[in-house]
Parts: C-alpha cells; sequence; structure tokens
C-alpha cells in the first residue's frame, strides 16, 4: 500500500488588505482632521501697553463669577444685554474695558465673557487678575 504525501504549497502573503487598511485610515484622519476648527481669541493683559501717562481713558470693570453672572462697575448684567450696557458707557476710543474674574471662575466663563465683550465694540479688552 503505498500512501502519497500531500504536496503543500506555499503561498505568498498578500499585501493587498494591508495596504487597503492603511488607505482607510490615511483616508479617515484625513477627513476627520477638518473638522476641528480652532480660533484665536486676542487677550490684552495689563501692563503690557502704553505708558501710564498717555493713557486718559474711562475704565469699565467687567467681573465674572464662578456662576457665569457678569457685573459691570458692581452692578449685575445679563449676558444679552452687555453689549448695549459697555456701548452706553462711552465711546469705544475713549473707554477700555478691564475684564477681572473671581478666584472660581471657569475658563469658559472667562472666555465667554470675552467674546461678549469683544463683540460690544465697546473698547479694548483687558484680562486682568
Amino acid at each position: 500500500m503505498r500512501i502519497d504525501r500531500a504536496i503543500r504549497i506555499r503561498r505568498t502573503t498578500s499585501l493587498t488588505a494591508l495596504v487597503d487598511v492603511v488607505f482607510l485610515l490615511l483616508l479617515f484622519f484625513m477627513l476627520a482632521s477638518t473638522f476641528s476648527r480652532f480660533s484665536v481669541i486676542e487677550v490684552g493683559l495689563g501692563g503690557s501697553g502704553r505708558p501710564a501717562a498717555e493713557t486718559s481713558l474711562d475704565t469699565i470693570l467687567l467681573s465674572v463669577d464662578a456662576e457665569g453672572s457678569l457685573f459691570v462697575n458692581g452692578s449685575a448684567v445679563e449676558p444679552g444685554t452687555l453689549a448695549e450696557v459697555l456701548r452706553g458707557s462711552g465711546d469705544a476710543r475713549s473707554q477700555r474695558i478691564l475684564l477681572r474674574p473671581t478666584s472660581r471662575a471657569t475658563a469658559q466663563d472667562i472666555v465667554s465673557a470675552l467674546e461678549l465683550a469683544r463683540a460690544a465694540a465697546a473698547g479694548d479688552v483687558i484680562l486682568v487678575r
């Protein structure tokens, strides 16, 4: 009785599947990277600008507390009416707005107040401690 061994045929490894996976990953990361848009907010820090002798601007104090409440010169203001209050205080060229957050104010509250004050176009906004 003669038993023939099965002849094993060696197959070469195909790289087609690997190339497909790499292409799909590349496509995914290229598409996903366009979804995130980063914006820049200019922040003026106190003491980094003009000399004190040449500034004769009116100063408005805008405070933000831990709950996100806004106060203009100590008076509570709603976020929707902040622009009107800041513009009603004077001309944009003759005043500056000092944004002072409390110690427990979150970064999001500070950025929201900064955006609202900038959108009001009532003067330079300066972030102070």
